[in-house]
């Protein structure tokens, strides 16, 4: 299912200050694209989700081309598109990846140096309670599978070595101001306002 190359880890830093693209790596239902909009907010920066990217540039949606061309041709489509949104962007983004990005096309070393990665290590139970029959109806490879928890597990062993190389891991709550600050403590500090507490 995944890109069994392994590929060395970056050495160089990420840059300081806040430039580099900001992507969010994780499993289904992690929260990358809710997560990425409030960071894109905060930071003042545009937001991609890259599924909406590939739907937008295909005229199909992710289970469209899941159903006619097959997941392979999927992660050639997908990766020609991360490529695209990195390198013509005209300001640093950040970047909501679909769950399998991460796993094919030496995707993660370009995430990586594109800027700071974050993984958010949302624990499988959560992730479950958080997709309804619908939703699960929604995704290939998970509705493939015939359940949400049990696709989560097996796909989280499958992708765990390649989200362990993001730069960051949040593994905790990953609210706005928890991650905010997880950023700013790995020097990716930009001005920006945090909602009241509630």
């Amino acid at each position: 299912m995944t890109n069994d190359r392994k590929l060395p880890l970056p050495t160089t830093p990420f840059p300081p200050g806040g430039s580099g693209h900001l992507s969010l790596v994780g499993l289904p239902g992690a929260g990358k694209t809710t997560l990425g909009r409030q960071l894109a907010a905060h930071f003042n920066r545009p937001f991609l989700d890259l599924d909406i990217a590939i739907e937008a540039q295909t005229g199909r949606t992710v289970r469209e081309l899941f159903a006619t061309d097959g997941e392979a041709t999927f992660r050639e489509i997908e990766a020609a598109v991360l490529r695209r949104a990195l390198a013509h962007s005209g300001a640093p983004l950040v970047l909501a990846t679909g769950g399998g990005t991460p796993c094919f096309h030496d995707n993660m070393t370009l995430l990586n140096s594109a800027g700071p990665t974050l993984w958010l290590d949302v624990p499988v139970e959560v992730l479950a309670a958080r997709l309804p029959p619908e939703e699960v109806a929604k995704r290939p490879l998970m509705a493939a599978a015939g359940g949400a928890e049990a696709w989560l597990r097996e796909t989280l062993a499958a992708r765990k070595r390649f989200y362990a190389r993001a730069r960051l891991r949040c593994s905790a709550a990953c609210t706005l101001p928890a991650v905010v600050a997880q950023l700013a403590g790995a020097g990716f500090a930009l001005p920006g306002t945090l909602p009241p507490a509630s």
